[in-house]
C-alpha cells in the first residue's frame, strides 16, 4: 500500500492530488440539483475497487484512478459537510416572532447595525423547528446599549434568508446556510436585556471569548485616536463596526481593502513578527542559543501568538485559513523541512478544504490562496536567480525591502484582479500605487504596535501604542484618500459567463504549480477564458421577487452609461444596484418610467425597449387585453389564474411564476430570454 502511494505520489504529485480533490469540491456545488449521497457512495467504492485492482495487477492507469477517486472524495466530503451543516431555518413568508437569546455579534449594516442571536427560545416554534442564530436589524437603539454577550428579548419580525436577487449573483442564503443562520429580519422598537441563562460549557467559553473580544474592541475605541480607533480595533479584534464607511470606501478604491479583512496579511506580520523578536531575543543569550536551535523555540512562540490571534479576532473562515497556514509555515520550522514550499500551501488548502468545504466557492479563499500561491511561485523562482548571499549594508538592505514590498504588491494585485473582477466586476485601478504608498507604514509600526498595545493592555498601558498606532494609520488613510480621488481609480466591467472562472481558475494554477508543458497549458487557458468574457450578453429588464420592474434605456445623446427605468425609486434598491454592477455600471442615474417612455393610467403601464412591448399591470383584469398586444406581461399584485395564463400568447410573469423563479433577468434580443435567480424545484440545493 505504501508503495503505492509513493508511486502515485511521485507520478503524479501531492499538489495535483490536491487540485483534484478541490476539483470534486467544485463539482458539487456547480452540480445541476442535489448529487445523491447513495452514488457518491457507490462511485467511491467502485474508484476505490478499481484503485485496488490497479495496484494488485500492477497495471498501467494507477495515478488517473487515483485522481478519480480524490475528485470523488472531494464530492463526497462536499456533500456529507452540507448534509451535517443543515439547520432550521425559518418559514420563506415573514412573520413576527418574539426571540430570546444572546448576542454572539454586533455588525455594522449600511448607516444601521444588526445583531446575530444566538437563540435559546423563539415563540411559536418548536425546539426542532427554532433556528440556530437570526441576524436582525436594528430600528431603535437600546438605551443603555446591548453589548456582545448579552441576553436579550425582542419582537422581530423575520424569514428564512433570501436566495440571490440576481441570477448567477451573491447567494446570501447560501452563506447563511453553511454558518447555520435560520433567518434574516429586522426588530419592532429596541431589545430588552434580560439575565443571562445557564448554557452548555462549549457555548458559555464562547460567549465569554465573545464578551472579552468586544471589550478590547471598547477600551481600543476609548483609549485611541478617534480618527483612526475603529480601524485599530477592526485590526486588532476583527469588529468591524466602528469604522467609518468613507474610509472603507477609500481603502476599497486605493485596493487597501485586503487591511480590513483579517487574513493571511495580518496572521504574517504579527505571527512573524513574534519569530522575529523571539528569535534575537534568544539568539542574544549566547549559552543557549550555541546549544539549542533558538529558532525552533521562536516558531513554537509564534504558533501561540497566531493562536491567541485567531481567538481575538473571532476566527472567522478566512482566520481559519490564515492560521492553518501559518501553522505549517512554522512547524516546518520546527520539523527541519523548508518553510515557503508549493506542498505546504497544498496542505494548509487541504486542511482548509476538508473543515471548509464551501469556501472554495468563497472570494475569500480564491483571492488568498491566488495571492499566496503566485508569491510563492515567484519567490522560487527568484531563489534560483538571485546571487548567493553576501554581506549588505543598510542602505542595500532598505532597497531589497521595497523592491521586495514592490514585488509583492505587483505579483498579489495580478493574481487577485482577475478574482476581484469577476465576483465584484471592479477593479481598483491603482491599487499597485496604494500598496506601495500604504504597506511599508503598515508593516513595520502599525501591526508590531498593534501587537505592543496588546501586551500592554493587561497593565493598562495601551494607551501611548494605540495613539503611535494611531498615528502611524493615518498617512495610511491620506494616501488611501488621495489615490481613491485619481481619475478612474476604480474600473467596472460586465458580468462573466459562469465557466469562466473555473477555467481561469485551473489555468492559474497550471501556470503557478505546473511544469513546462502544464504551464504553456495554462497560459490557453487564462488566455480563452479572457476571450470568453465578452461572450455574456447584458440583461435588458429585471423583475424583482416582488414583481417591481426595471429596464435599460440608451442615454438621450447616444454617449454615456445608459439610465435606468424604475417604477418607483425605493423597493428593490440591493437587488437594482446588483442589476447595474452585473452590467458593469456604477452610480447610473434612475428615472421613473411613467415620466419618459411609459404609457399608464390607473390599471397597466405600457413600454417600448426596443422591438418588443411590454405591459405592467396592477390589476389582473386587464391580462386578456394586455396578452394580446404586448410580448411581455408583468402581473404587479396577484397570480392571474390558470384560464388566463393557458389563454395569454405573450410572456406572461405574475406572483406565482416569481414565488418559483425568484427575480428574473430578462434578455430582449432576437428571442425573449428569461433567466431565473432560482433554479426550478428539481433542481434546488439544500440552501435554497
Amino acid at each position: 500500500m505504501s508503495q503505492a502511494l509513493e508511486t502515485v505520489d511521485s507520478s503524479i504529485g501531492f499538489n495535483s492530488g490536491i487540485i483534484a480533490f478541490g476539483v470534486g469540491i467544485a463539482a458539487y456545488f456547480a452540480w445541476s440539483g442535489e448529487p445523491s449521497s447513495t452514488v457518491i457512495a457507490g462511485m467511491l467504492s467502485l474508484a476505490a475497487f478499481m484503485w485496488w485492482i490497479f495496484d494488485r495487477k500492477g497495471w498501467q492507469g494507477l495515478s488517473l484512478v487515483w485522481i478519480i477517486l480524490l475528485v470523488l472524495l472531494g464530492l463526497g466530503r462536499a456533500s456529507w459537510h452540507t448534509t451535517i451543516a443543515d439547520a432550521p431555518r425559518l418559514p420563506a413568508v415573514e412573520r413576527t416572532y418574539r426571540i430570546e437569546g444572546w448576542v454572539s455579534a454586533i455588525e455594522k449594516s449600511g448607516k444601521s447595525e444588526r445583531y446575530v442571536v444566538e437563540t435559546h427560545k423563539v415563540r411559536g416554534l418548536t425546539a426542532e423547528r427554532m433556528p440556530e442564530r437570526l441576524r436582525i436589524r436594528i430600528t431603535k437603539k437600546p438605551e443603555p446599549p446591548i453589548v456582545a454577550g448579552d441576553t436579550i428579548n425582542w419582537l422581530v419580525a423575520a424569514r428564512a434568508p433570501p436566495s440571490a436577487v440576481v441570477p448567477s449573483g451573491y447567494d446570501s442564503g447560501q452563506v447563511a446556510y453553511f454558518r447555520q443562520i435560520g433567518g434574516f429580519g429586522f426588530g419592532y422598537g429596541a431589545p430588552q436585556r434580560q439575565a443571562d441563562v445557564d448554557l452548555p460549557p462549549l457555548d458559555s467559553l464562547r460567549r465569554a471569548v465573545v464578551r472579552w473580544r468586544y471589550h478590547i474592541a471598547d477600551r481600543v475605541m476609548a483609549a485611541a485616536p478617534p480618527k483612526t480607533a475603529g480601524l485599530q480595533a477592526a485590526l486588532m479584534t476583527g469588529v468591524r463596526r466602528f469604522i467609518p464607511t468613507e474610509q472603507t470606501e477609500n481603502l476599497r478604491i486605493a485596493g487597501l481593502a485586503h487591511i480590513l479583512a483579517i487574513s493571511g496579511l495580518h496572521m504574517a506580520l504579527l505571527a512573524g513578527g513574534t519569530y522575529s523578536a523571539i528569535t534575537f531575543v534568544l539568539a542574544c543569550i549566547l549559552p543557549l542559543s550555541r546549544r539549542y536551535d533558538v529558532r525552533k523555540f521562536a516558531a513554537v512562540t509564534a504558533i501561540g501568538a497566531a493562536t491567541f490571534y485567531l481567538v481575538l479576532s473571532g476566527a472567522s473562515v478566512a482566520t481559519q485559513r490564515a492560521w492553518v497556514m501559518s501553522t505549517i509555515f512554522f512547524l516546518a520550522i520546527v520539523l527541519d523541512r523548508r518553510a515557503i514550499s508549493m506542498r505546504s500551501v497544498s496542505v494548509a488548502a487541504l486542511i482548509t478544504l476538508a473543515l471548509h468545504p464551501e469556501s472554495l466557492i468563497s472570494v475569500g479563499f480564491q483571492m488568498s490562496f491566488a495571492a499566496v500561491v503566485a508569491l510563492v511561485a515567484t519567490y522560487q523562482a527568484w531563489q534560483t536567480m538571485r546571487p548567493a548571499f553576501t554581506q549588505r549594508s543598510i542602505s542595500r538592505k532598505m532597497v531589497d525591502f521595497f523592491a521586495s514590498l514592490s514585488v509583492t504588491s505587483l505579483v498579489a494585485g495580478f493574481a487577485t484582479g482577475a478574482f476581484a473582477l469577476f465576483h465584484f466586476n471592479r477593479i481598483a485601478q491603482y491599487g499597485f500605487a496604494g500598496n506601495l504608498l500604504a504597506m511599508p507604514l503598515f508593516s513595520l509600526f502599525v501591526m508590531p504596535l498593534a501587537v505592543l498595545s496588546l501586551l500592554t493592555m493587561p497593565f493598562g498601558l495601551e494607551g501611548l501604542p494605540l495613539q503611535l498606532m494611531g498615528l502611524a494609520l493615518e498617512p495610511i488613510l491620506k494616501a488611501a484618500e488621495w489615490v481613491a480621488g485619481w481619475p478612474g481609480a476604480m474600473a467596472y466591467i460586465g458580468a462573466a459567463p459562469n465557466w469562466v472562472l473555473p477555467l481561469f481558475s485551473l489555468g492559474f494554477v497550471a501556470v503557478c504549480m505546473g511544469q513546462k508543458w502544464v504551464r504553456l497549458l495554462g497560459l490557453g487557458a487564462i488566455l480563452l477564458a479572457f476571450l470568453g468574457w465578452n461572450t455574456a450578453s447584458t440583461p435588458d429588464l429585471r423583475i424583482s421577487d416582488s414583481a417591481k420592474v426595471a429596464f435599460w434605456q440608451p442615454p438621450e445623446s447616444g454617449t454615456g452609461d445608459p439610465v435606468l427605468m424604475v417604477g418607483s425609486r425605493r423597493p428593490d434598491r440591493y437587488g437594482r444596484e446588483q442589476f447595474a454592477q452585473r452590467a458593469g455600471l456604477n452610480d447610473v442615474d434612475w428615472a421613473p418610467y411613467t415620466d419618459r417612455i411609459a404609457q399608464c393610467d390607473a390599471l397597466a403601464c405600457r413600454a417600448k425597449i426596443g422591438a418588443w412591448q411590454i405591459s405592467i399591470l396592477q390589476n389582473p383584469s386587464e391580462v386578456p387585453e394586455e396578452c394580446e398586444a404586448s410580448d411581455l406581461v408583468i402581473l404587479a399584485v396577484r397570480s392571474a389564474g390558470p384560464v388566463a395564463r393557458r389563454n395569454c400568447s405573450a410572456v406572461l410573469v405574475d406572483e406565482s411564476t416569481l414565488r418559483e423563479t425568484g427575480a428574473l433577468d430578462v434578455y430582449l434580443k432576437d428571442h425573449l430570454t428569461i433567466k431565473a435567480a432560482r433554479p426550478s424545484e428539481e433542481k434546488r440545493r439544500p440552501w435554497h
